[in-house]
């Protein structure tokens, strides 16, 4: 899969360099010469052979946000690939990032009747985009909603789905630094409604070649747990794609362009669940900015 050279984006005096929490990072190298993050989530659309209003939908949220205000997730279960768009304001009630503000900016190319208050403490939320969304098939029918959760000596965070009809509890964040918590982290992972103890392989779950990265997330859901590995580099990033089995063209792109994409970090999602008695992935995904 050869992309459009007009999708090939290069690094640019003042781009933004941040993390699927819009944490900013200096960048790992010189940056002349180099791709954004934005040419990844283009090469990713382009191997899915996605809707071109998916490419619409993408263009018009960095047109009405602006540069380096989106994060973008290529989430895949099975053969199927659908993309999660991230909207953050640590401003919560002081926000210029709402969930009204883009909803308006969608609404020419993907409608919703979706409301939240914005008078509720919120300071992310996410929505899906995918192939039915961009042959107008659905509206926006759900966002995620993230709030923070005081009160633990651990950064956490709780997600709740929001439909027209109904408020739901779905996930419970914590983070740790994967350097200094590796304990903490092991015992958070074991303590699972989820998975069988003992002789439950924590590296299964833990990839050794991953836990270099910077922040690591476990994620308790309802239905599975989750990993988050969070700034890996473009040698992680291509690790972690050939373990989940991403297509090849998908991957041998950023083979190819990594040493243009080598001053850049990414993040790595897994969803895990018991399967014949031992941990398996039942979804993944990579994030980046746009």
């Amino acid at each position: 899969m050869r992309l459009d050279p007009a999708r090939i984006e290069l690094a640019e005096p003042g781009d933004r360099y941040a993390d699927y929490c819009l944490w900013d990072y200096e960048p790992l190298g010189p940056t002349r010469g180099r791709l954004k993050q934005a040419t990844v989530l283009w090469h990713s659309l382009a191997c899915a052979g996605a809707h071109p209003r998916l490419y619409a939908i993408c263009e018009t949220l960095r047109a009405g946000l602006g540069p380096g205000r989106s994060v973008w997730g290529a989430k895949r279960r099975g053969d199927v690939t659908t993309w999660e768009f991230y909207f953050y304001d640590y401003e919560r009630l002081e926000r210029t990032v709402s969930v009204e503000r883009v909803l308006e900016i969608l609404a020419p190319l993907a409608p919703s009747r979706l409301r939240y208050s914005g008078r509720r403490p919120y300071f992310m939320f996410s929505l899906d985009l995918d192939e039915a969304l961009a042959r107008g098939e659905r509206e926006i029918d759900q966002i995620n909603i993230y709030v923070g959760n005081p009160g633990s000596t651990v950064s956490s965070g709780l997600s709740y789905a929001v439909t027209e009809t109904d408020l739901r509890f779905d996930n419970l964040y914590c983070f740790f630094d994967a350097r200094t918590e590796r304990d903490a982290i092991r015992d958070k992972v074991a303590c699972s409604a989820h998975l069988d103890q003992p002789g439950l392989d924590l590296d299964a779950i833990l990839w050794p070649e991953l836990m270099t990265c910077r922040t690591l997330v476990v994620a308790n859901k309802r239905l599975c747990d989750g990993i988050y590995f969070s700034r890996v580099d473009i040698d992680l990033l291509i690790v972690a794609l050939e373990r989940l089995h991403y297509p090849e063209e998908e991957v041998a792109f950023l083979r190819e362009e990594r040493r243009r994409l080598a001053h850049l970090l990414f993040d790595v999602g897994i969803d895990y669940a018991v399967v014949n008695g031992a941990p398996r992935v039942t979804k993944s995904a990579y994030y980046g900015l746009l």
